[in-house]
């Protein structure tokens, strides 16, 4: 018969038999807010996470995506504990971080959020259909930094060594799902080697956070250990953050317990590569630039592109990064001649930097993102909430310009 590993990690905690039960779930339920797109509204009593100013807790029962909040992208449904490793990597903007296992997003919209529109994000991951996700969680958000790509950290390693400042590692674990010692210590093999594998991607002086959702000692504190006994230039970089626990080794990691915090058990490390070099970011050539931006935005940083009909909007850093890639910056709209309809998504991310719009009240904003038409907005103009969330763009019926597929009616706000 199998023994769980939990039972193991148990013995070791004063509040053994309080973590076991706990396991089981249910788990607090969160969401991140968006720091450009106004306040959640309509939730009812949301609670501050502690480790993250942009975090709140929400109630078992609702679902965030029957929020008008989610579908402007005010809130992203993300765990807390989650939300602890880009904390930890406190991206800067002009910066160049790789995700390396990125999709379906989460972490690295957080991401994004704290480079802004100076900086470059690469997303790894293998998989296309979680590629697919990953470029739509970054649309929904407004991301402009980001690259994503389906190649493999082998060759990114190789051909662009000590390219980034920060590496977030969120690692494959066994999560919370029962696991025997021999399960857990393959993963934590898979997992040794992947830290390894992505070290050299960080610059002397640059940082790298390791992170699992999973309780169990092998896959977090002695995973860390390992790294170190084989690689001397690198050391943790203690660090604590409120309302969360240390880790079991006095390293200087970062632990959460579901029958303390009431998060997925979740670890969390940052390590620092020694000395103090520049990242050596890969160096490409920008696109021929297109002044349609300009007339939304003008002066605005970014550059702004076309291939095709189909038109770009990107950090200059994402619009000229070398990586191949299958999505990069934001889809802005298609071109006809010298006009431009934008993207839903893209209208969003041009009102929340501060294209011209005008107000509704919240109860008009519902019935648009249902397709109700709301007379007196002109044809062509940008529309967002009073407490600024964003809509998007006004089609000439009188609607929301809103692909079908996004339509919801009866969105709580």
């Amino acid at each position: 018969m199998k023994v769980d590993a939990a039972r193991g990690l148990a013995g070791r905690l004063p509040d053994g038999e309080a973590f076991l039960a706990a396991m089981a779930g249910p788990f607090a339920r969160a969401v991140r807010t968006h720091p450009r797109r106004g306040q959640p509204s309509g939730w009812g009593d949301l609670r501050a996470v502690a480790w993250n100013p942009q975090g709140r807790f929400h109630a078992d029962d609702l679902d965030p995506g029957d929020f008008l909040d989610y579908h402007t992208g005010t809130v992203h449904p993300q765990d807390a504990a989650s939300q602890v490793p880009a904390v930890l990597l406190a991206a800067q903007p002009g910066e160049t971080i790789v995700d390396v296992c990125a999709a379906p997003g989460s972490k690295s919209t957080q991401i994004g959020l704290d480079l802004g529109d100076d900086g470059l994000l690469i997303c790894c991951d293998a998989s296309a259909p979680r590629r697919r996700v990953l470029a739509e969680v970054c649309a929904r958000q407004g991301i402009t930094c980001a690259v994503i790509t389906p190649m493999g950290i082998e060759a990114l390693v190789e051909r662009h060594p000590g390219s980034a400042d920060g590496v977030l590692v969120d690692a494959p674990c066994s999560g919370h799902e029962p696991r025997s010692d021999k399960q857990v210590a393959r993963m934590s093999d898979r997992q040794v080697a992947l830290l390894a594998s992505s070290a050299p991607l960080v610059r002397p002086g640059g940082r790298l956070v390791y992170s699992t959702c999973t309780p169990h000692v092998a896959e977090n504190e002695e995973v860390i250990e390992r790294f170190l006994a084989a690689h001397p230039r690198w050391s943790v970089d203690p660090r604590t953050l409120s309302g969360c626990d240390t880790d079991l080794a006095g390293l200087g990691a970062i632990r959460l317990w579901p029958q303390r915090q009431g998060t997925e058990p979740f670890f969390a490390c940052r390590l620092l590569h020694a000395g103090d070099e520049p990242a050596v970011t890969p160096v490409g050539y920008l696109p021929p630039g297109d002044g349609l931006l300009g007339r939304w935005l003008p002066g605005s940083e970014l550059h702004c592109w076309r291939r095709g009909t189909a038109v770009f909007m990107g950090s200059a850093a994402a619009a000229a990064c070398p990586i191949p890639s299958e999505a990069r910056g934001t889809l802005l709209g298609h071109a006809r001649g010298d006009h431009l309809d934008p993207e839903a998504w893209a209208a969003q991310a041009l009102i929340e930097r501060g294209a011209t719009s005008i107000a509704v009240e919240r109860v008009d904003a519902a019935g648009l993102w249902a397709g109700d038409a709301v007379p007196g907005l002109p044809i062509g103009s940008f529309i967002r909430t009073g407490d600024g969330a964003p809509l998007g763009l006004m089609a000439r019926d009188g609607r929301l310009a809103l692909p079908s597929r996004m339509r919801r009616a009866g969105l709580r706000y």
